[in-house]
């Protein structure tokens, strides 16, 4: 029976390997591709054609001649963010976020629909805005307090030449009071003689035969353009906003100029705010042009200028393909994400809840099948990630590739779980999140590439984290951490070593606040602050160290340290490499950090009105405490079995809830940060609760220790 066990032990230790492996693979592969060097693309003199409404869904052989010639002429390209506001998008948010280099949000008529680009005046040495006041006014209504004007005074100070052609690049190069250095209707060779020339290109229209003839226009007009340009100018041909209509697309960003024409193979388009190969932001197109033209950056500028990335294909064809397919498989994963969580956390609560009530009535037969739920339900959340393993966005049908590739991928993950025996009983818990764990940190050191293509990603078309880990991700990674951290202390402990169960789990803890934190990882300040006292917590509780107000505080304090010394850190790389931390940490010198802070709060409070997962997420967060803080009287038999059998258990918990809850309060994610993280957490305790039950008084760890250490060190 013993050689049994190792034989099917070392089964599942070779499975979890080959699927660990698999994610190294993959990032080589991905990593193989990189271009090393931060090579910037564009240098004055720059032209920038926006186009509001351009897709890379638009861009044809037979639809847009010219832009396809200078697709196949070896322009770099990219996907660009474009999203400003919650709804349909209007030319001006575009030509606004220019202007402020911050989301920017046009003015619309009482019944929401969009005001006209206002018309553009003649002063007689200059040009000014029509209706400048009116454009400011309407920034009130963007949460990020834009100031129209930031792009023009910044280039007027520096350089103090720079042309706008048409009203939408007026808007951009103008000056916080709406004025405009040079702006010309029409394009001619002496409107393209400054270092920056924006040219409004035009609007894509809604639909039908009107949006063939609008791209028709566009694409001759941009021809136009670019026979009059020299070999030494750069063309950037910008997306300004979404397609009308309301439907979320990823715009054209194509960069043609003297780099790119001296590079033998043309490459993708990439950018520090998002390090995503081929994705970058409108945003980021007022600190390339600053850059271009070596001018100072403003403070509340949010961009990073555009660099030449990995190569791309040079079958233009492949190319629009496969940016394309950047929104496609957004468009996919925002579509099937929510209805993911809802169902697994419905489903849970549902299947627990009946188990607690029948589970002494039910046969074997149900209890077999309810154990096989519950251990798939440990494994779904790598499995989340895993599934970006299959590249399933490239099948003719993605909705059901998504569904069909998490299926297999949550049968192929519970194999090295399933092999494990039931007893220790952390065992099948250690495996389950050091899977999980491991998998993270591979993905974070190499990318995040798993992270991108995951319903528990980011989303490339709504903006905010492209990079490192988002709430969600913190969560799952968080609390596969504390479990390992426990289950491994479990495992020590029942050797008769709890110094080492200490350092273990301390080493453990140290890797996750690393890789969490570090700007070039998981880039997650707010994580730190709330994983940092959840290791403490566990740590000091093993080692039989009670938890007192001024631990607690000497704790907290040690947590801000860490956080603070990785934000300086980041602070002091050049602007343009920094990540949010170090963003933050100048806001907090430029006494703008409130305005952040006060704006995630906000997202953290409106979190509570969320609807039915809310709500549940709170009530099992209740009934978790009151089962941890009163055992005996409000927790089931089944749990105190689980407890007895694993002693770590309990401060593994608590550990876990003082990691949610502060995570919480700190990230603008609120309550839904603590649904990630219990539906990573429940199925593992559950199927503990399941194990201990069925063989309660089989196995004891209290032998471990004598009585009095045994409840001093785990009793919380």
């Amino acid at each position: 029976m013993i050689v049994g066990t190792r034989r099917r032990g070392g089964i599942a230790v070779g499975w979890a390997a080959v699927l660990v492996c698999l994610v190294i693979g993959s990032a080589a592969v991905q990593i193989a591709g990189r271009s090393g060097a931060d090579v910037r693309p564009v240098r004055a003199p720059v032209v920038v054609i926006g186009v509001a409404g351009l897709a890379w869904g638009d861009i044809r052989a037979d639809q847009t001649p010219h832009l396809w010639r200078l697709l196949t002429g070896g322009a770099a390209t990219g996907a660009a963010t474009v999203r400003t506001t919650g709804g349909s998008a209007c030319a001006s948010d575009g030509w606004l976020s220019l202007s402020a280099g911050q989301a920017g949000v046009g003015p619309r008529t009482d019944d929401g629909e969009c005001v006209p680009l206002p018309a553009v005046r003649d002063t007689g040495g200059g040009a000014r805005v029509g209706r400048w006041d009116r454009l400011v006014d309407a920034q009130r209504r963007s949460e990020f307090s834009p100031r129209p004007g930031a792009l023009g005074r910044a280039l007027s100070e520096h350089e103090g030449c720079e042309t706008a052609i048409g009203p939408g690049a007026a808007i951009a190069l103008a000056r916080p009071d709406g004025t405009v250095g040079r702006y010309s209707a029409t394009v001619d060779d002496a409107a393209l003689g400054c270092p920056v020339t924006v040219i409004d290109g035009g609007q894509v229209l809604e639909s039908g035969s009107g949006r063939l003839n609008s791209l028709a226009r566009i694409d001759a007009f941009a021809g136009g353009v670019l026979q009059r340009l020299d070999d030494e100018a750069t063309v950037l041909v910008q997306g300004v906003t979404e397609p009308p209509g309301g439907t979320p697309h990823l715009a054209v960003s194509m960069v043609r100029g003297p780099v790119t024409a001296s590079r033998h193979d043309p490459a993708l388009l990439t950018v520090t705010s998002t390090r995503w190969g081929g994705v970058v932001r409108l945003l980021d197109v007022p600190s390339t042009l600053l850059d271009a033209v070596g001018a100072p950056e403003p403070a509340e500028f949010s961009g990073a200028p555009i660099s030449l990335g990995r190569a791309r294909p040079t079958d233009a064809t492949r190319t629009v393909h496969e940016l394309g397919a950047v929104t496609t498989t957004d468009q996919v994963l925002r579509r099937w994400a929510g209805l993911l969580l809802l169902t697994v956390a419905a489903a849970q609560l549902a299947l627990f809840a009946v188990a607690a009530f029948v589970w002494h009535r039910s046969s074997g037969r149900w209890r077999r099948g309810f154990a096989g739920a519950t251990l798939a339900f440990s494994v779904l959340p790598v499995s989340v990630y895993l599934v970006s393993l299959t590249r399933w966005w490239h099948s003719p049908f993605p909705d059901l590739s998504l569904w069909g590739a998490l299926a297999v991928t949550v049968a192929v993950a519970v194999v090295p779980v399933a092999l494990l025996p039931a007893h220790p009983l952390w065992h099948a818990p250690l495996a389950v999140s050091l899977l999980t764990f491991s998998v993270l940190v591979v993905d974070a050191a190499t990318g995040t590439l798993l992270h991108r293509a995951s319903p528990f990603g980011p989303s490339a078309l709504y903006g905010g984290r492209y990079y490192g880990f988002g709430n969600s991700t913190f969560a799952v990674f968080s609390v596969a951490a504390l479990v390992l951290a426990g289950a491994a202390a479990a495992e020590l402990t029942a050797r008769g070593r709890r110094r080492a169960a200490t350092t273990a789990v301390a080493v453990i803890g140290a890797v996750a606040v690393a890789v969490d934190t570090w700007p070039g990882w998981g880039a997650d300040v707010g994580g730190g602050l709330a994983l940092i006292p959840g290791v403490a917590v566990l740590a000091l509780r093993i080692a039989g160290v009670r938890l007192t107000p001024v631990r607690l505080a000497a704790v907290g304090s040690a947590a801000v340290a860490v956080v603070a010394a990785v934000g300086v850190a980041d602070w002091l790389r050049p602007p343009a490499s920094r990540t949010h931390a170090g963003r933050f940490v100048q806001e907090v010198l430029d006494g703008q950090a409130w305005q952040l802070v006060e704006r995630k709060a906000g997202y953290a409070l409106g979190s509570l009105a969320g609807g039915p997962v809310a709500w549940g997420t709170a009530l099992v967060l209740a009934l978790l405490v009151l089962t941890l803080a009163w055992p005996g009287r409000f927790s089931p038999a089944w749990f105190d079995a689980a407890l007895r059998e694993w002693p770590t258990l309990r401060p593994t918990l608590v550990a876990i809830l003082t990691t949610c809850v502060i995570g919480a309060v700190v990230n603008d994610y609120g309550i839904r940060l603590v649904t990630f993280a219990l539906i990573t957490l429940l199925p593992i305790v559950v199927l503990a609760c399941i194990r201990a039950s069925g063989q309660a008084g089989a196995f004891r760890l209290e032998a471990a220790f004598s009585p009095e250490e045994s409840r001093s060190t785990l009793d919380d």
